[in-house]
């Protein structure tokens, strides 16, 4: 199975909750972003994400993170 987000806006909704997961649960970065792809919500068979999608989200995340300031 090939791993497939549900919608167009689903990677950057993934993105927000994960950003969501890091400041309110104090989570790290990539273990919001595997708890955010996990739940089901965002996107198809998580397990097989590409490592270069994985750490594209993380960044992501991350950027999120400097500029809001959290």
């Amino acid at each position: 199975m090939k791993f497939r987000w549900l919608s167009k806006k689903a990677e950057k909704a993934a993105i927000t909750m994960a950003y969501c997961r890091v400041v309110c649960r104090g989570m790290t970065v990539e273990d919001a972003v595997r708890e955010t792809l996990a739940n089901g919500l965002h996107c198809r068979h998580p397990e097989e994400i590409a490592p270069g999608t994985f750490a594209r989200l993380c960044r992501a995340v991350e950027q999120h993170l400097e500029k809001k300031g959290a």
